[in-house]
This record gives C-alpha cells, sequence and structure tokens, in this order.
C-alpha cells in the first residue's frame, strides 16, 4: 500500500467517523421529539419512562471539566500565537517591543505547539467519553458542539499528518483555521450547558 492509498484510507475513515457520530446525532434528536410527542399527546400516567427512575443530567461532570481544561490548554498556544501577531500589527509599538512579541511567538511555537497537536485529539476523546456519560439532554446545543470540536481535530490531524491531496490542504486549513468557527462551537457549548445545567 503506498502512502496516497494510505491518506485516503484514513481520511475515508475519519470521514466515516464523523458522518457516523453525525447519525447518531440526527437518532438521538429524533429519538427526543418522539419522546417530546409522547409526553405531550400520551395519556396521563402512562410515560415510557417510571416516573421515579432517577437520571443525572449533568452527566460525567469530571470528564467534562477534563475536557474544558485540556481545550484551553492545548489552544493556547495558537492564541498566543493569534495575539502576539495582532498586536504587531495593529498597536503602534516600539521596534524593541515588536522583537520581544516576534521573539515569543517563535519561542512557543517551537516549544508549545506540540500540546496543541497531541493534547487535541485527547481533548475529542475526554469529550466524546463526557457526551456518552451523559444522559437525560434536554437541548442538543452539546451535541452540535462535539461535532464541531471533532470536525475540527479531525481537519487539524488531517493537515499534521497530510492525509489529503495537496489541492486540498488550502481549504482544509483556511476551514481548520476559522476563528469563527472556533468562537461559534465555544459558544454552542457554552449555551447547551446552561441550558442542561
Amino acid at each position: 500500500m503506498n502512502l496516497k492509498t494510505k491518506r485516503l484510507t484514513i481520511a475515508v475513515f475519519l470521514l466515516s467517523c464523523i458522518l457516523g457520530f453525525g447519525w447518531r446525532l440526527a437518532d438521538t434528536a429524533a429519538a427526543d421529539d418522539h419522546s417530546e410527542n409522547k409526553k405531550h399527546f400520551g395519556r396521563e400516567g402512562h410515560d415510557e419512562f417510571p416516573a421515579n427512575k432517577e437520571c443525572d443530567e449533568k452527566g460525567n461532570e469530571t470528564a467534562g471539566q477534563i475536557a474544558a481544561w485540556l481545550l484551553a490548554i492545548a489552544n493556547l498556544p495558537v492564541a498566543v500565537s493569534i495575539s502576539t501577531r495582532w498586536a504587531n500589527r495593529s498597536i503602534h509599538l516600539r521596534s524593541k517591543c515588536k522583537n520581544i512579541l516576534t521573539d515569543l511567538n517563535r519561542f512557543q511555537k517551537k516549544h508549545l505547539m506540540g500540546l496543541h497537536y497531541y493534547l487535541n485529539p485527547v481533548v475529542g476523546v475526554v469529550a466524546f467519553w463526557h457526551w456518552l456519560t451523559s444522559c437525560c439532554r434536554s437541548t442538543a446545543l452539546p451535541e452540535w458542539g462535539l461535532l464541531i470540536l471533532i470536525s475540527m481535530i479531525t481537519l487539524g490531524i488531517i493537515l499534521k499528518w497530510k492525509f489529503c491531496p495537496k489541492p486540498f490542504q488550502k481549504i482544509v486549513y483556511q476551514i481548520h483555521t476559522q476563528p469563527f468557527i472556533f468562537i461559534a462551537m465555544i459558544m454552542v457549548l457554552t449555551i447547551g450547558h446552561m441550558i442542561v445545567d
């Protein structure tokens, strides 16, 4: 098996994982709609689930907190890089200060970007575990946030290890580095968890 075939196989596998998760998300949403319909149209006292059944709304809270902290640590180098480049371009600084910021950015890219490359997949696994151990979800927003997170991590893996053909690398890079998608993901996750809590 040559390198191109290996990359294509891995890309297809990762895409299948994303589509499988999307299918699971749609299935969960459909099940929620079905249970809502039963709740509204069913006879009183004949619920599908017993009234005394306990269910943990918060799910595995520890896994969620670990995922959130790891996400912050994993993306800190990117935040520092964006901030230093923005400061160099937008703020009127002395050349000495600009040089310090440039050196700081170069240093952290050399020594800290490994956190971004290797911690984000761990974040995906921990976040997925958190989702699996949660139940009684009253909104689909956390699932959508997780789908965006896993998609962005998958795109990062594809970029880092060059799993896609060269013509597509620029498109994948533009999607992966789009700040709007990351901000939207954080907002969706935050609002979804506020609704659940």
